[in-house]
């Protein structure tokens, strides 16, 4: 499958898969956490969350995060080219026009105070920005002995290039 064709699967992802799983790491205690998540157009994916959520606590510790789309209702080995693993830096967002977005695309239509989302609110919006993709290019039922990886890395780029 070309460049083209992966980023075009991974819009689709994006598109269509409304939870992601995030992981993410303090003193070596990994966590993983499901979430609405969202992506905008430049593909930086946000959430909302509350500001004491392990996952929370681990992002103001330590940016690194790794997100997962997929379709939990497949059957087993047909999921093939259906996940999408993102490696990424994520933060609490804290630019009023960033909420903003980030409200326009988690609550559409919604009418929320955005002040909930600050200073002495109880929630925030988090922003994760992918550094790097991949998507699942075989099933476990398929590896071989020869095999070296399961995963074939996408460009950002076509992603952005296929939303």
């Amino acid at each position: 499958m070309e460049e083209q064709a992966l980023g075009a699967r991974c819009a689709e992802i994006l598109s269509t898969c409304l939870y992601a799983n995030i992981a993410t790491c303090h003193d070596s205690q990994p966590w993983n956490t499901p979430a609405t998540a969202v992506p905008d157009a430049s593909l930086d994916i946000y959430w909302s969350s509350w500001t004491e959520a392990v996952h929370s606590k681990n992002i103001r510790a330590n940016p690194l995060a790794f997100l997962t789309y997929y379709d939990s209702t497949r059957a087993r080995g047909t999921n093939n080219q259906r996940c999408l693993y993102l490696r990424c830096e994520a933060a609490v967002v804290v630019d009023t026009k960033e909420a903003e977005a980030a409200h326009a695309l988690l609550y559409p239509g919604a009418d929320i105070r955005l002040d909930d989302f600050f200073d002495s609110g109880l929630r925030r919006f988090y922003r994760a920005r992918p550094l790097q993709a991949w998507l699942n290019c075989l099933s476990e039922q398929q590896v071989q002995p020869d095999t070296i990886d399961m995963r074939r890395e996408v460009p950002l780029q076509a992603i952005r290039a296929a939303r």
